[in-house]
């Protein structure tokens, strides 16, 4: 224990990740405000892969989840069956494995940052200066020496940017499947690392990076592409490991050879159900609702083409699907690389960030720019740097090949390259000026990151948090709570879908047994133009929002086809849509104050 307390980079690691869970488990069941329809559909799949070994479809321990039609990818599902044993189905447990994915990655970069640039940590290792003196020249001295120290290693500098980390931290909060799979992919990686350095690691390399695509679509394009460029940039390496593990295994290690096999029977598994789940369209099924040749992308095609003015050959070569797409493509993809993109000033999606926010905070976003330009010199002559910069250049690929404005959430492997980059870059910064200038340059870095992180916490708990809570569509634990006090009460319940999906915040909530949403007794669920809906539960209805008339209303058509009485029944509404013989009982607000659901009574 003492020589583990002498190790002061352990500790301070440590420390950091001690820290960057407090940050990211404080009130994770409030902040966000509230859970969104994604997040509500994973707690009531897990609740009921728990209870039964089925999903809410019942199907048997599915690998793919339909859930609406979107076929949500399963491991953060069953990792989330864990904290729903331990907590109970809610917020926090649905929450939980994010948060803690999120805290393991401060660790998992420093791993990485360490694996690619050891060279550095030596370095730096064999500069540092020892100060024996007591007096305050020399105590002055120590705690020079100890802050150049930790400002010029690259691992704790990577920990410490990530732990505070806007981006990161507002993406460890929710429960986000992309989140998860980003620190696969990181560990992945450092395992990966290790093994081409002769370090019989390709095993847990595989089950990382394996998992991670069954976890979140971006890796599916991101983690194939990346392991394929590491094996070029590391291709010296591959003949000497396979001589070493498998060729002729090491007499002192005769199970590398199984492992590696093993290894590499996992890949196969792990991609081969991906593949056959793009061929049986399970895979592909969230990519046909944001795939940019859209039917009304098409459309505008043939439209642009009959307009032009050009001659009809002309108008058809520039006019056409392939054109489109690779324009549209090399747009996102850049725009990903823009400073819009960075200060959320273009394309903002408020459920992955906050509007005009930085994603890096400043201070870090010109240290990554910084490390970027610099760290360019020496890219003939360091292949960690050439990987670092095609993590960087692949990350926002799968991003761009939607339909959507870059968004903070598919380009999240962006991150640790960032991250690595903007450590580079203040390492760079200090060793352009001399030793006397270097604590000052560090501290003042330091508090500037440190004030722009509270500032921005002190928005994300406040501001953001009022003016954006529709976009967590806030309201509905309120109203689910009213319903499930009353529902006896009343003949027929009727909820408008105007905000998501309804029944699935009712599912959670009311914490509805899996058997009847599975078996279809007194539910009513169907499927309809590629998307899965449910109309009833119980004597609950789903109704859409524009089909409550103004008017005096005596029933109300489902998307099912029927149509079911409103006499003695509970209505909850949009403000926009209250029938003229409903009494209102309750208005739910938005933190912002405007209305939300009006729950009214129908004689």
């Amino acid at each position: 224990m003492k020589s583990i307390f002498k190790n002061k980079s352990f500790v301070i690691l440590c420390l950091l990740t001690l820290l960057g869970g407090i940050l990211r488990f404080w009130k994770l069941g409030s902040f966000p405000v509230a859970p969104n329809w994604d997040e509500v559909s994973h707690g009531v799949n897990a609740y009921s892969i728990l209870l039964t070994g089925k999903d809410e479809w019942g199907v048997s321990f599915p690998l793919i989840f339909r859930a609406f039609g979107d076929y949500k990818l399963p491991l953060y599902i069953y990792l989330s069956t864990i904290p729903v044993w331990l907590f109970g189905l809610g917020v926090f447990s649905v929450r939980f494995i994010s948060a803690l994915a999120g805290t393991l990655a401060i660790p998992g970069i420093y791993l990485l940052t360490h694996e690619l640039f050891p060279s550095v940590i030596a370095r730096n290792e064999m500069t540092k200066q020892s100060h024996t003196t007591t007096s305050l020249r020399g105590a002055i001295a120590t705690w020079q020496s100890r802050i150049i120290s930790v400002s010029t290693n690259l691992p704790l500098l990577s920990a410490i940017l990530l732990a505070i980390s806007p981006w990161h931290f507002f993406i460890s909060r929710p429960a986000l499947e992309a989140n998860l799979s980003l620190t696969l992919i990181i560990f992945g990686f450092y395992f990966l690392l290790r093994f081409f350095r002769k370090t019989s690691t390709l095993l847990p390399s595989v089950i990382l990076l394996g998992l991670s695509l069954h976890t979140y679509n971006t890796a599916r394009v991101f983690v194939p592409l990346m392991v394929i460029v590491s094996i070029i940039i590391f291709r010296s390496n591959i003949k000497s490991v396979i001589a070493s593990f498998v060729v002729k295994p090491k007499q002192s290690q005769p199970s590398s050879g199984v492992k590696n096999i093993l290894a590499i029977i996992l890949a196969f598994l792990f991609s081969g159900i991906v593949l056959f789940q793009i061929f049986a369209g399970e895979g592909t099924a969230r990519y046909e609702k944001l795939k940019i040749l859209s039917p009304s992308a098409v459309f505008q095609i043939g439209e642009s083409r009959a307009q032009s003015k050009l001659s009809p050959i002309v108008a058809r070569l520039i006019h056409n699907r392939p054109v489109f797409f690779t324009t549209t493509v090399f747009k996102n993809y850049l725009g990903y690389f823009s400073p819009g993109f960075f200060s959320q000033t273009w394309g903002a999606q408020f459920q992955f960030a906050i509007p005009k926010e930085n994603l890096l905070t400043l201070p870090v976003f010109l240290l990554a720019v910084l490390g970027l330009l610099s760290s360019l010199s020496s890219l003939r002559v360091s292949r960690s740097l050439i990987f670092i910069y095609s993590w960087l250049l692949l990350s926002p690929l799968a991003g761009a090949l939607t339909i959507d404005p870059p968004q903070a959430l598919r380009p999240n492997p962006m991150i640790p390259a960032l991250i690595i980059f903007a450590a580079l870059g203040f390492y760079q910064l200090l060793s352009l000026v001399g030793s006397k200038w270097k604590t000052i340059i560090s501290v003042l870095l330091a508090l500037w990151i440190s004030i722009s992180f509270c500032l921005y916490l002190k928005n994300y708990f406040g501001d953001y948090s009022k003016k954006f809570s529709s976009s967590w569509q806030y309201g509905y634990e309120e109203v689910m709570k009213y319903v499930s006090e009353n529902k006896t009460n009343y003949q027929s319940i009727f909820i408008t879908k105007r905000l998501a999906e309804p029944h699935i915040f009712y599912a959670f909530y009311d914490k509805v047994p899996p058997g009847i949403l599975q078996n279809g007794n007194g539910t009513v669920r169907f499927e309809k133009s590629d998307w899965y809906w449910t109309d009833k539960i119980d004597n609950i209805y789903f109704v859409n929002d524009w089909q409550i008339p103004l008017t005096s209303v005596k029933e109300l058509p489902l998307e099912f086809g029927i149509s079911i009485p409103t006499a003695r029944s509970l209505l909850v509404t949009s403000p926009d849509h209250i029938p003229v013989n409903a009494h209102i009982i309750k208005v739910i607000n938005y933190l912002d104050g405007s209305p939300a659901f009006i729950i009214t009574s129908i004689p």
